[in-house]
This record gives structure tokens, sequence and C-alpha cells, in this order.
């Protein structure tokens, strides 16, 4: 264990980052060296606008439609299923709202531990919410059987936890829906870049930020059969459901990235997984420290804890003046610490947690490292109460 490095086929050097160890990368991945590469070696013309007919244009085009291509050859898909859309709280609104407004009847099934933007956006929807466990997980049992007895039009499901990194059962889901004609969107906006997403869903959701890629797009993948009814103009961009101009350079760096980061994707988890490991050994003798979320069927370098009488806020802080970027509270929620929705779905209600999220360039050393800090500083915040 002494020696385990996460791999992949480009490291991420600590310089590139604002602290020493970027435990944060579920909100972001430090840039990927083949997302610099990318747009280091751009033209002129892959700034401007690829719609137009004169011949620059029309370059700028083939670089746009290559980068789509080479995703959607990684995905196994077909390129005109592949959309890019802006990244965050925005693209939610509009990946929902263009499949709400394709319903007949606005019958819905999600989970209760679904991004806060997609539960408050399927509030104006007939929903019905699925409770998990106190791993985290989707109430498998109760999901088919309003499948099978309110025969919703949409069925909605995350491919793994985005606060504590639980696994949620896609795959048994998918199959219970194609047996009922419904088409299930999963969001893997945290997934792709380290768990291969397979082909069983109907519509993807994914964030190429937290492989790396620059921030200011995700993709979205919808397949051909499924009906998509965009709230915005249809004047042909994005295979006709999102009339925005898109940064060419920004969707260059996200497929040159992402074929990066997917040539060794599983080597990649399983060292992470290891590490994720050994920091769960270090902490779980600790009578204030509760682990969350599932030890086994789990996102590979996701941890989240709950720690008894610690200031969320306060344990932010100390932990990046030693060199450490955590995230605390809501994962959903940016720039405040607030009690997380799926914490209380749980039954965690109102407690505030930490969640570690390893860069792919995380060293057995720096988890021992950030166990060391995290312990003293627990001790120093308690002798300040």
């Amino acid at each position: 264990m002494g020696k385990t490095r996460a791999s992949n086929v480009n490291h991420m050097s600590s310089s590139t980052n604002a602290h020493a160890h970027n435990f944060d990368t579920l909100s972001a991945h430090p840039i990927h060296p083949a997302s610099k590469k990318a747009l280091s070696s751009l033209p002129d013309y892959a700034f401007l606008d690829p719609t137009k007919l004169y011949h620059e244009s029309r370059s700028a085009r083939i670089l746009l439609d290559s980068a789509r291509a080479s995703i959607a050859a990684r995905l196994k898909v077909n390129a005109d299923e592949v959309s890019f859309i802006p990244s965050g709280n925005a693209g939610i609104d509009l990946t929902i709202s263009g499949l709400v407004n394709a319903l007949t009847n606005k019958r819905v099934v999600y989970s209760g531990v679904e991004q806060k933007a997609i539960i408050e956006k399927l509030k104006n929807t007939q929903a019905f919410e699925i409770p998990v466990d106190n791993l985290g997980r989707v109430n498998q049992e109760q999901y088919v059987n309003i499948l099978e007895k309110e025969k919703p039009e949409l069925a909605v499901l995350q491919s793994f936890n985005h606060e504590v990194g639980t696994q949620q059962p896609v795959n048994q889901i998918y199959k219970k829906c194609q047996e009922l004609n419904i088409p299930l969107f999963v969001d893997a906006t945290m997934t792709a870049g380290l768990v291969n997403l397979g082909s069983d869903w109907d519509v993807l959701l994914l964030k190429p930020a937290t492989w790396g890629a620059p921030i200011g797009l995700d993709i979205l993948v919808v397949r051909r059969n499924i009906r998509f009814k965009s709230v915005l103009l249809d004047d042909g961009r994005e295979n006709h459901k999102f009339s925005t101009n898109i940064s060419i350079p920004h969707a260059v760096a996200i497929g040159a990235s992402f074929e990066a980061v997917t040539m060794n994707r599983s080597e990649t988890a399983k060292s992470l997984g290891l590490l994720i490991n050994e920091l769960r050994q270090l902490l779980s003798s600790h009578l204030n420290i509760s682990l969350l979320g599932d030890p086994v069927a789990r996102l590979p370098h996701v941890l989240s804890m709950v720690i008894k009488d610690i200031d969320g806020e306060a344990l932010v802080s100390y932990l990046s003046k030693r060199g450490f970027a955590i995230s605390s509270g809501s994962s959903c929620t940016p720039d405040q610490v607030k009690p997380s929705h799926v914490l209380a779905a749980m039954g965690f209600e109102n407690q505030i947690n930490i969640r570690i999220s390893l860069s792919f360039d995380t060293s057995s050393q720096d988890i021992k490292n950030f166990a060391l800090a995290l312990l003293e500083t627990i001790k120093e915040l308690k002798t300040q109460v």
C-alpha cells in the first residue's frame, strides 16, 4: 500500500493545483494534460462561428464534429446523439425541461437522492419519489413497483450518488424500464472519468470537468428513439436540442481529455479504490467519525463522512491552511455549507458531512498525510468548543 499511486495516461502535477492536494475533484478535476495540449495547439479558426458557410467556418465545424465523434466513439453511440450543453444547473434545467416537455401526462419516477436541481425541476410533474437506505441506495423493490403500477413516462436515476459515492442499481432498473417501454435518464455527471457506463440507459448526462476538461460545458446523450422537446428555439444547432453557440476550444479539450482518461480508466479506478480503502482503515477506529456510503459498491475515489460536534466550515478552512482542499455540506449547494438532502434521506438529519474526492495522481503518502491532518484538525477544533 505504501507505494500505491493512482495511474493515468498522464499524471497531473500537484503544482497545477491551488492547494498542494486537491481532494475536491467532484467539483472540478485539475486540468488534464490532454486538455492543455489540445487547447494550446488550436488554430485561429477554432474560435470562429462554425455555422457559417465560408472556408474557415467550415474548418471550425470539422473540429467540433471531430470532438463530438471522438466522444461518441468512446461511449459507443452515434455522433448525432451527443450534444454539448451548458454546464451545471443550467444544463440540468434544459435537459429535464426537454425530456418533460415531450411527455403527455408528465409522470416521472426518481430517487430521493438525485441532484437537488433535478428534484426541484421535477416538482412541476406528477412525480414519484423513491426512498433510499442508510447507504444512500435507492429502494429497488419500491422503484420497480412504481414502474409496474403507475407506468410513468420517464424514469430518473443517478449512476452513483454524488454525495456518498454509493452505486445505484441502474442495470436492474433499466431492464425493467425496457420491459415496460419507459425511457431511463441516468445522471452520470460524476462517473464517466472512472467508470465504464455501458449501455443501460436512454439518456445520459456527463460532466467533463470531473475528468480534467475545462469548466463550462457538459455532455448530453439522447438516443435517437427518445423524444426530446427543447424549450429553446430550434435553429438546428446541437442536434436540434439547444440553440446556443458552443465553444469549440472547450469541445476539443473535452474530446481529447475523455479519450486520454478512458484509455486506462479501469486501472486508475482500481488504484484510487485502494487509496480510499486505505483512508477508510486509517479513520475507521475514530469514535467521532462516521463513514458514509457503501464501502464496496461505490465510486472508487470518493469518501464522505460525518464528524460529531465539528463545524464543517471551520474544518474546511483549517484543512485548507494545511494544504488540503475538501468539500463540506451538500454537493449541490456551491459556496454554502448546508445540510445535505442526501444525508437527510439516508437518516442523517441536520448533520454536516465532509467529502473527499481524489485526483488521478493521489499517492498513498498523500492519504497518510491527509488522515493525520484531519485527525489533528479535529482535535484542535474540539479544544475550541
